[in-house]
């Protein structure tokens, strides 16, 4: 049979702490909770005092170098602002030198059928877009462009010659009338003289070019005649 238990024998000395474990895994964030209600609004602050009005005036206006940029300063402040203006003038446009040529021929010279009118004489000529030598039907265009031809001259019936007679005059550009250039009368008596005349562009794109005035009638006499032929610019390319 067994025997009492004995009384309890004194606490052993506490062994060493073990090593610490491995931190365990990291649980999913929780949901947001719930927004909780907006504030009351505040009370209304006190209304600001009124401020003075401000003014602009104009100050100065000056003019800048063609180039610059246009500009505007206050010379004043914030509240009452002066406002100077600096306006770039445009710069200087270039001249295109004078092309022209006027010709003419005083005596009276006797022209049948087709004839192209001569002039004796150049009156007037710049540059070298255009040329006529003297005693010649022919004037020469050497430069393309718009021109514009202006011509007048006196015509009278022939000797001999039958009525009613019709002389008509127009331009011609390398043998071939200009358009919407003509001149005509009809004589019906020999002491019957007229003066014919025209004005108008030309447009001469092929260089070099010959331009004459021809006149067609059956025996007609011409004289006083002048011829101008100005070059206006360039061609429009549009």
């Amino acid at each position: 049979m067994t025997g009492p238990t004995g009384a309890t024998g004194p606490t052993g000395i506490t062994g060493p702490t073990g090593p610490t474990g491995a931190t365990g895994i990291t649980g999913p964030t929780g949901p947001t909770g719930v927004t909780g209600p907006t504030g009351p609004t505040g009370p209304t602050g006190p209304a600001g005092s009124t401020g003075s009005a401000a003014t602009v005036s104009v100050g100065t206006v000056t003019t800048g170098e063609p180039g610059t940029e246009a500009a505007v300063t206050n010379s004043g402040t914030e509240q009452n602002a002066v406002l100077n203006f600096a306006i770039p003038r445009g710069a200087t446009g270039s001249t295109q030198p004078i092309q022209l040529l006027s010709a003419y021929s005083t005596p009276a010279q006797a022209g049948t059928g087709q004839t192209a009118l001569v002039f004796d004489r150049n009156a007037l000529s710049y540059g070298t877009a255009i040329s006529h030598a003297n005693n010649s039907a022919n004037i020469t265009i050497s430069q393309p462009g718009v021109y514009t031809l202006s011509f007048n001259g006196g015509f009278a019936p022939g000797s001999n010659v039958n009525f009613p007679l019709n002389v008509l005059t127009v331009p011609q550009l390398n043998g071939v009338t200009v358009t919407g250039a003509a001149t005509q009368h009809t004589f019906h008596t020999s002491s019957d003289v007229v003066n014919q005349s025209f004005n108008v562009p030309i447009a001469v794109s092929t260089v070099p070019s010959t331009l004459q005035i021809v006149s067609t009638g059956d025996g007609f006499l011409y004289s006083n005649i002048q011829v101008s032929l100005f070059r206006e610019g360039d061609i429009p390319s549009s």
